[in-house]
């Protein structure tokens, strides 16, 4: 007996609030009704992303197009296919329970919300249209839909009430329906199809999750924790409560002595928006008789893995009153509240519509222009690719990445589990704008004018990126990004803001990232010097998981907020969470259009939307990326059109940590020089995402095309179309780890050299000193660490590289070159890397990467201990004029080490790993003067 049969022997049936066209033909539905699934209620939203990011719907609109038909009239034809291919399939579930389960639903256009005439007219006309007794026509809970109700039921028609929030509403609902009884027991159908007082159906669809959301805020604000995520299960049971007395008096009564239906409650919106919360607390505490439990698929499958099935509705309902009472009593109004969310309601229910009419529109226009999303030249290596997708076809890959079947990957399960909270990020994070925009005008009316993220790794790469990409919106503050404990560095950042309108957000996923909470002690000290340590407080935000260090920091320091990520996100997955849109939101990004190009990619992503046949982008590029990986192109070379060139730096980490990992590894080659084709070996691919417009690069692609090179160019429409790329790459990323046999959640590695440099730091602050290691030779100002022999500079750089397979081109995973700069980043020291990077690729035909230090311990770390060890590494040091020291504490000034010591500790601690796992280091110091020094070891290179 599986879970949903389960909760049919407790009274509640199950609906999926989702459809599109793949998920009917895939069989997937099929499969979930097998289970136990009872119906469907039709979510336009969904349906918008299945018409904007696929292939579903292609067909049919192209052959439409050659009529006169409007948009809307398209829409309509897609839509009342799909109702009908799903209604046809719930049939038997409809007979087999008696008419009680099995339907479909269907919404009027919600441009009728306020119109009682044209929704009865408009629900007729598509109930008759369809014409099948297991439809349902969806009607929003307005005053005027709720006189529509009457007139439908007295007509025949089965109703879903939909935007239910509080209970007064949902009395008023059922009043209506029973009023419509009444009708059609006096008068019978007078529909088409229409059904009589015995076989009519309604449910009213009551809103669940939205209630914690906003309600929360406002117990947030009134400095109440008991409360929160309590009110909107309170809700739900109170309203059963009123349900249960509704259909139990003599006006029931006698309405039920006709034959007539009770007007079940259905939950809805039952997907958990707060990752602080269960998953699936809006179904494991809202179970009882004569119900219906509506669920996205994200939920439900988490409910089948390790949701509780017992009856929960009646056992609360005193605790629930007491509740509802207490927040009446800290001054919350929990009526205008659920007023509030209806009339937002009608809003969202009204913009995916207009957005799917306008996505009709779009597709309309790009098929008829023959424009594409993505195009690819794989060469030979075609076949194997193809062969990748028919095995994630046949294995069920997608759908088992969906369903967080963690088999899919190579470890341990349960930890992979809990890696997986990106999968829901575009449909979860919606519901968290409202609180991040009141936060974002919060700080602005205080007048703050920068914010200051202190941050390593994925705590810091995604707002970096978006502030490169996206600039500040005016009104809005500057973002400036730390992410170095460089002393230097340090002292820039401090030298680009005004500490007291600056806003400080520390970003860690652990909360003990040393870096971070380094420059967290050096700048929460700074400034509670100059305005005392309680004000201080104010000016700093948190960004972090739930019980981390970094929590307990923030709350006996006083800041001024703490945001809570889900903690089943990994550090490199989390540009849209928090950790990304927090910072985003406060440059003045539009956190709704982000949202939604994310929600895009993400439905063409879906399990339904199956890669052999369909065109499923994420798992496509996945499959591309694991087989020319394994068959030795693992140098992934990225090219970007100069307006979104950072986002390159995101997918580097995503990447690199992603697969560096026992002896497998994809090498994310960023920002590289475009040169010219035959310079490039046979160890290489290329992705061009190039900007609609922007043909800077045409050229040389195409000639890398010509030439034999496999390349993939992705197709951008605007800036926002990153949202979109960034759920891509998380989902190739993860379907290549599969392919690949590695497990694209952990970081096995990238710990050892934070170990090693922890124990440094340990000794330093024991012993004064850090470990020293032996010189090979010195030229002018540049030293030269190495365990080669040599007497000149250019002997040791030759030394170095002999035995390399530099200029060669059949070896399979060939060498590369790793620069690991260890200096103050300034645009100067930038180019001077970027000549000397050049020089290396050209010279020696292998791909190149930099990385400043010590950020890309936590970017690309991973990547050069964990993969097959052809790595080899040009770590560069200078001599540091300026030094800070790192205080012990938050707001003490007492310190052990300073940040020069602290890199440096790094960068002897990752040398020393490298060493010990077998790789190739050099280590080059460069003096006071890098540039220079940089141009010394160029000329070395002959």
């Amino acid at each position: 007996m599986t879970k949903l049969n389960e909760l049919a022997a407790l009274g509640q049936s199950v609906w999926v609030d989702y459809i599109r066209r793949s998920f009917i033909t895939s069989g997937e539905l099929t499969s979930l009704i097998d289970q136990g699934l009872c119906g469907l209620t039709s979510n336009p939203a969904i349906f918008e992303k299945a018409i904007a990011g696929s292939v579903d719907y292609d067909e049919d609109i192209r052959e439409l197009a050659r009529t006169p038909k409007k948009a809307e009239e398209i829409y309509e034809i897609l839509a009342l296919k799909d109702i009908k291919m799903a209604a046809d399939l719930f049939l038997p579930v409809f007979e087999k329970t008696g008419g009680m389960d099995g339907y479909v639903s269907i919404e009027v256009s919600p441009a009728l919300a306020f119109d009682t005439v044209k929704t009865v007219s408009e629900a007729r006309r598509l109930f008759s249209m369809l014409h099948r007794p297991n439809i349902m026509i969806k009607v929003p809970a307005t005053a005027e839909g709720i006189a529509a109700i009457t007139h439908l039921i007295g007509s025949g028609v089965n109703v879903n009430v939909t935007l239910l929030f509080s209970v007064n509403n949902y009395k008023a609902v059922a009043d209506a329906y029973m009023k419509g009884l009444e009708m059609l027991a006096a008068e019978g159908p007078t529909v088409s199809g229409g059904r009589r007082v015995d076989q009519v159906a309604s449910v009213a669809s009551f809103f669940v999750s939205r209630v914690d959301t906003a309600v929360d805020m406002e117990l947030e604000a009134v400095g109440n924790k008991d409360l929160q995520g309590k009110i909107a299960i309170a809700n739900a049971r109170v309203a059963y409560a009123e349900f249960r007395a509704l259909f139990s008096g003599p006006r029931w009564n006698h309405l039920r002595q006709k034959g007539a239906r009770v007007q079940r409650l259905l939950w809805g919106s039952t997907g958990t928006k707060n990752p602080l919360y269960p998953d699936t607390l809006y179904v494991d505490e809202l179970i009882g008789p004569d119900t219906v439990n509506t669920i996205a698929p994200a939920t439900l499958f988490n409910f089948l893995d390790h949701g509780s099935v017992s009856e929960t509705l009646i056992r609360g309902r005193d605790d629930a009153r007491r509740q509802l009472k207490q927040l009446e009593q800290l001054g919350i109004d929990l009526d205008a509240v659920t007023g509030r969310l209806q009339k937002e309601g009608v809003e969202l229910f009204a913009r995916p519509f207009n957005a799917m009419i306008d996505s009709i529109r779009e597709k309309h226009r790009r098929l008829r222009k023959g424009e594409k999303s993505y195009m690819a030249w794989l060469g030979k290596d075609q076949i194997a690719v193809d062969q990748a997708l028919s095995a994630i076809r046949d294995t069920f890959l997608v759908n088992r990445i969906w369903t967080r079947d963690a088999t899919v990957w190579k470890g341990n399960p349960d930890a992979i589990k809990n890696r997986l909270g990106w999968l829901n990020r575009p449909a979860v994070m919606p519901s968290a704008i409202s609180g991040i925009t009141r936060f974002v005008r919060e700080v602005l009316d205080d007048g703050f004018t920068h914010v200051l993220l202190l941050g390593m790794g994925g705590s810091s790469l995604a707002s970096g990126m978006f502030r490169a990409i996206f600039g500040v919106k005016k009104g809005f503050l500057d973002l400036v990004v730390l992410e170095s404990t460089d002393p230097g560095a340090v002292l820039a950042s401090e030298h680009r803001i005004d500490p007291d309108k600056t806003l400080f957000i520390v970003s860690s996923k652990s909360g003990g990232t040393v870096e971070t909470l380094s420059l967290m002690n050096y700048f929460y000290t700074r400034l509670a010097e100059s305005v005392g340590e309680k004000a201080a407080g104010k000016q700093f935000v948190a960004i972090t998981d739930p019980g981390s260090g970094l929590e307990k920091s923030a709350a006996e320091l006083h800041f001024r907020k703490i945001f809570l990520n889900d903690p089943n996100i990994g550090g490199r997955y989390s540009a849209l969470s928090l950790s990304g849109l927090v910072p985003a939101a406060l440059i003045g990004m539009d956190l709704d259009r982000l949202l939604d190009r994310a929600a895009t990619m993400a439905g063409n992503c879906e399990g339904c939307n199956c890669p052999v046949g369909g065109d499923n982008m994420g798992a496509w590029m996945g499959a591309v990326m694991g087989t020319l990986a394994g068959s030795g192109r693992d140098k992934l070379t990225l090219i970007f059109s100069p307006s979104i060139m950072p986002f390159g730096d995101w997918v580097e980490h995503l990447i690199a940590e992603s697969s560096g990992k026992e002896g497998k590894g994809i090498l994310p080659v960023n920002r590289e020089a475009v040169a010219p084709a035959d310079t490039y070996s046979r160890d290489r691919w290329f992705v061009y995402m190039r900007m609609d417009k922007d043909a800077g690069f045409d050229p040389e692609v195409k000639e890398l095309v010509r030439f034999g090179h496999p390349v993939i160019q992705l197709n951008l429409k605007d800036i926002y179309d990153i949202g979109g790329e960034i759920f891509r790459w998380e989902m190739a990323i993860a379907v290549a780890g599969s392919l690949l046999g590695i497990n694209p959640f952990d970081q096995p590695n990238a710990e050892s050299a934070r170990v090693l440099t922890r124990q440094m730091v340990d000794d330093y602050k024991a012993k004064g000193k850090l470990p020293e290691i032996s010189l090979t030779v010195q030229e002018n100002s540049v030293r030269v660490y190495a365990d080669v022999w040599a007497e000149t500079l250019s002997e040791a750089v030759d030394r170095f590289m002999f035995g390399s397979d530099a200029g060669k081109d059949d070896i399979a995973g060939r060498s590369y070159i790793a620069i690991q700069a260890f200096f103050t980043p300034t645009p100067e020291i930038d180019w001077a890397l970027q000549d000397f990077r050049t020089r290396l690729q050209l010279k020696y035909r292998m791909a190149t990467t930099v990385g400043y230090g010590p950020r890309f311990l936590h970017t690309t770390g991973q990547l050069h201990k964990g993969d097959g060890g052809h790595g080899m590494f040009i770590q560069l040091t200078s001599d540091m004029p300026d030094d800070l020291p790192v205080p012990d504490t938050p707001g003490k000034t007492y310190s052990l080490i300073s940040f020069g010591m602290l890199k440096m500790a790094q960068a002897l601690g990752d040398r020393q790993v490298l060493l010990d796992a077998g790789r190739r280091v050099i280590r080059f110091h460069l003096g006071k003067d890098v540039v220079n020094g940089l141009k010394a070891l160029e000329k070395a290179m002959g």
